[in-house]
């Protein structure tokens, strides 16, 4: 599928073919093949298959990891060109599963890895090949009195369940947003500029941003939480010659690793067929909890291993779930290895210097990690990367808690095999540097609050506006819509809604080339994965609050948001990202005041200009959570005199 041109032009201060044909792209240029290109001759690997959860029938690695084929664009001179197709195709995802429907990007789950160099402007062609209605079955379940102790949406199968109307005849519209490229409004993929079979999308994108791994995927408005799981998803890898001085781990030792869940039908009782179900709880008449489906896909396949060699690995870990927060360990001999995961590179790109996971990797739906792994410590043992919660037992279930199967992968590291001469480099980028309180002098602050289900029964994205204090003191509190927010040094805050509906609007307009600071606050139990299109930021400061002064009737607080304490920035927090997490990872705090809320605060740059939006990235919540966002020329605003 490799498509790069064999007289390619230097862009400035990297050999683009050196780049893309030397050994840093043949890392992801070798994935080609699901063959094992990993062992050393007369290798002996640990591990095997392994029984998964009563109910879920599919054998545990069973099937080696496949690697997504890599897709390079063609040389036009000043700029690179590249065509990727839509279209239907049956995909195998596990030997023990037949071929299941997909809608895919050139005919695999995940879609091919695009891998492009920094500073080369790309333009390409999204056509929509797409044929037939979505191939997904979407049902929903439920029970008068509160969620259920073991979900149905823990197994397979449509038994007890009633279709959702409206989803069996959507047809094969298209939108397709890269998520993390700063390009404008007219080339994002905005969600309600759809194609049909048959039309293309093309889109522009300036391509000049730090080496990274970025993805695409679906975004028609409405719709993106069934084409997406459909399988409308693929990797973005841009390199740039400050990653290829570093002498990462790369070829066979640098793998992605695309993580999503899925659920599949029955055909008959203990028999799987090749369709998937999107098949979510109701609770009472109309609150939907978000998509939880027990079976882990890696690189499109259920429950994967991989056979690694005893020495440092790059594993490009994304997650692309539609709404489940991965919290990854890896587990040696049922036990946790301390540090195993060294954090290299967040969202936008590569951070100062290698840092360790200290307990879990949280990543929510749309977040990106760059980790190294030194599987030299683990020779000769079978490694499990399992997906954990807080209060139970790491590799431990929880069916009332969407866990049955916590299992992901499995690495099977050989027993002998050289261990190479890597070590972690102490700096990783000199370029990157911590947004100063001298960035942030005078930058405009915006407010979002994120608020639990009101009367239509959907979590609720509230756009705000700060209160003079002597207009606030003449507000009776609790008032719909009104927010008071006590800091950490009793300075109070008065808020009031200004927006929540996607139609309302008006929206933030902020000034290309600004940086603004965004703060929000979740005053619900759920967290939401907050993602800023047209943008990139850093995460300053996430802090506790309690929120049970909020009256979830009057949708207002009769007492403050206060202050509790702060909370340390993950290791994948403290670089560029254009996705964050707001709100605890992991179970839900039982208990009369429930799960501390959460203060995240951010520093937005605007480096591109156009209409964009910004979201919840649970696609369960997108249609609800989502608002539009402008960014414009700052002399624009003022221009023949109007204000």
């Amino acid at each position: 599928m490799e498509t790069a041109s064999a007289a390619l032009p230097d862009p400035p201060s990297v050999a683009r073919r050196a780049l893309l044909r030397g050994g840093a792209v043949a890392g992801l240029g070798a994935f080609v093949s699901s063959s094992s290109v990993f062992a050393a001759p007369g290798a002996a690997f640990p591990g095997g298959p392994e029984p998964s959860a009563e109910g879920l029938v599919l054998t545990k690695f069973r099937d080696r990891l496949r690697l997504p084929p890599v897709l390079r664009p063609r040389d036009r001179g000043g700029y690179d060109e590249l065509t990727v197709r839509m279209r239907t195709a049956d995909v195998r995802v596990h030997s023990e599963l037949p071929a299941v429907r997909m809608w895919t990007y050139e005919g695999s789950h995940p879609g091919p890895t695009i891998e492009t160099v920094r500073g080369r402007r790309l333009r390409v062609a999204w056509e929509n090949g797409l044929s037939g209605n979505i191939p997904v079955t979407a049902v929903e379940f439920g029970q008068a009195g509160g969620p259920m102790a073991d979900p149905l949406s823990n197994y397979p199968g449509t038994e007890g369940c009633r279709e959702v109307a409206g989803v069996a005849g959507l047809g094969p519209w298209a939108a397709v947003h890269l998520h993390g490229m700063l390009t404008g409004g007219g080339n994002d993929g905005w969600m309600e500029n759809l194609i049909a079979p048959g039309e293309v999308q093309l889109s522009a994108y300036p391509n000049d941003q730090a080496a990274t791994t970025l993805w695409y995927h679906d975004h028609t408005h409405h719709v993106s939480r069934f084409s997406v799981y459909a399988g409308l998803a693929g990797l973005f890898v841009c390199r740039d010659a400050e990653e290829e001085a570093l002498g990462l781990p790369r070829g066979r030792y640098e793998v992605p690793l695309v993580l999503g869940d899925r659920n599949f039908a029955l055909q008959a009782p203990g028999a799987l067929a090749g369709r998937l179900v999107h098949k979510v709880e109701m609770v009472g008449t109309k609150l939907m909890r978000a998509l939880a489906a027990p079976y882990t896909l890696v690189n499109g396949v259920v429950w994967p291993y991989l056979e690694v060699q005893p020495r440092w690995y790059r594993l490009r870990i994304v997650n692309t779930a539609n709404s489940r927060i991965y919290r990854l360990m890896l587990l040696a001999d049922g036990a946790p290895v301390p540090g195993a995961l060294q954090v290299i590179g967040t969202d936008q790109g590569l951070i100062d210097r290698p840092l360790p996971v200290e307990g879990a990797l949280n990543l929510s739906p749309g977040e990106r990690a760059d980790v190294l792994v030194d599987f030299g410590a683990l020779r000769g043992r079978a490694v499990k990367l399992v997906n954990t919660m807080e209060g139970v037992v790491p590799g431990g279930s929880s069916v009332r808690h969407d866990l049955l199967e916590p299992d992901v992968m499995q690495f099977r590291v050989a027993g002998r095999g050289s261990g190479g001469r890597f070590t972690p480099p102490e700096v990783l980028s000199p370029s990157f540097e911590r947004a100063s309180a001298h960035d942030l002098h005078g930058a405009a602050r915006r407010w979002v609050v994120l608020v639990g289900p009101g009367t239509a029964n959907v979590p609720e994205l509230w756009e705000m506006e700060e209160v003079e204090p002597a207009e606030a003191a003449g507000i009776v509190l609790p008032s719909a819509g009104v927010v008071q927010v006590e800091d950490e040094g009793g300075g109070l805050t008065t808020l009031r809604r200004v927006a929540v509906r996607y139609e309302d609007g008006g929206a933030f307009t902020v000034a290309h080339g600004g940086t603004e600071v965004w703060k929000y606050l979740n005053l619900a139990a759920s967290p939401h994965p907050m993602h800023i299109h047209l943008a990139h930021f850093q995460v300053l400061a996430r802090e506790l609050y309690d929120v049970s002064g909020f009256d979830r009737v009057v949708r207002g607080t009769g007492r403050p948001a206060s202050f509790l304490q702060a909370a340390p920035l993950e290791a994948h927090e403290r670089g560029e990202k254009d996705t964050v997490r707001v709100g605890t990872a992991g179970q839900i705090v039982p208990g009369p005041q429930g799960t501390p809320g959460e203060l995240v605060t951010v520093a937005v740059r605007f480096p591109v200009v156009g209409r964009g939006v910004h979201h919840c990235h649970m696609l369960e919540h997108e249609q609800h959570m989502v608002r539009p966002l402008v960014v414009a020329p700052a002399a624009h605003a003022h221009a023949g005199g109007h204000h």
